[in-house]
């Protein structure tokens, strides 16, 4: 049993590289990275079970070729080179077709980002159609390179398990601890907000960046309840029960945790929507509180300010005075029993 590596000056990494390959049986694997289609037609061994990996490309010659090669009908073609997904419906007759989006962390923006793909799985190969050269799956390459699976004993259909897995297990997982972790965070700052609009603008945008995870999950879930219900002639027995009780009960917990994140979110916006009326109560306290301190000087004013002869103290030089200090005592009269009452 061996394990064979192109060599890294004559293909180039499998990072870098437009195809990948891995092309495994009981005895043996081998790697490759290739840079043509060529090339890549060249190593597949239809006699072993055939990783291929397709970075970018768009070249439509290319990949009817790469279809053709491994009897794929071409219909496939115009819904993998369009970039939205849709909806799992049935296999087909030469191939199992399934879309996936993946969160993953961008390095520049720090923030979460959706990486497309396809898979498409056959008798003896799978396509992994990736739309951005994130390189998903390197973790999982690594380890089958290395030989920490047991996908040497199985046919592709256990590949494209371990590949759901890897989607599911490493970046949707660690995608909500960051989502559950940013809106801890937002939960602070509403807090310290007071009802600010800038604190909402950024729950507008924490809603938007939490609702697109729930529906590639939803899809993810069709797709495992398919194979559970349905008897597919991709998907042996043996490997069903590892999508039907691993995956499911995963992708299961996963859309608990979204509706989970959901919840916080709503609960930071009623939060937020909390802080808004206390503000407004304090402003209206605030109104209440001053016309309350003018009214009894305004019908003290209102009555002086009657066209009348005889008014008391009218004539005095000291009157009008007099009658601005009497306003002043009503005022911080009021003030002060107000205060006392804590009423403000």
């Amino acid at each position: 049993m061996e394990t064979q590596r192109a060599p890294e000056g004559e293909n180039g990494s499998a990072a870098k590289s437009r195809y990948s390959l891995i092309a495994y049986n009981t005895q043996s694997i081998e790697d490759y990275s290739c840079r043509t289609i060529d090339e890549l037609l060249e190593r597949i061994d239809l006699a072993k079970i055939n990783w291929i990996t397709v970075r970018g490309v768009h070249d439509k010659a290319e990949l009817l070729r790469l279809l053709a090669y491994l009897k794929i009908d071409e219909f496939i073609l115009p819904d993998l080179l369009d970039e939205s997904q849709s909806k799992f419906e049935v296999e087909y007759d030469n191939c199992l077709y399934l879309e996936y989006i993946a969160p993953y962390l961008g390095f520049e923006a720090r923030r979460l980002v959706q990486a497309k793909g396809a898979f498409i799985l056959t008798a003896n190969a799978i396509i992994l159609y990736e739309y951005q050269p994130y390189d998903l799956f390197s973790r999982t390459r690594r380890r089958i390179l290395n030989r920490q699976t047991h996908v040497m004993e199985y046919g592709p259909d256990y590949l494209l398990y371990l590949l759901i897995r890897a989607v599911i297990v490493d970046y949707f997982q660690h995608a909500f601890k960051i989502l559950a972790a940013d809106l801890e965070t937002l939960e602070d700052k509403v807090l310290a907000g007071r009802g600010r609009e800038d604190v909402y603008r950024n729950i507008l945008d924490a809603r938007e960046y939490v609702k697109p995870w729930n529906d590639p999950l939803l899809e993810l879930e069709d797709f495992l309840e398919y194979v559970k219900d349905a008897e597919s002639k991709f998907i042996t027995d043996r490997v069903t029960k590892y999508f039907t009780k691993s995956l499911l009960r995963e992708v299961g917990a996963l859309l608990n945790h979204y509706d989970r994140l959901r919840g916080i979110l709503k609960e930071i916006i009623s939060l937020h929507m909390s802080n808004i009326e206390r503000n407004t109560g304090r402003v209206n306290q605030l109104l209440t509180v001053i016309a309350t301190v003018f009214l009894p000087i305004t019908f003290i004013a209102s009555i002086y300010g009657m066209n009348f002869k005889y008014m008391p103290e009218l004539e005095k030089p000291w009157g009008y005075p007099a009658v601005l200090i009497l306003m002043a005592v009503v005022a911080m009269g009021l003030l002060i029993f107000m205060r006392r009452r804590r009423w403000f």
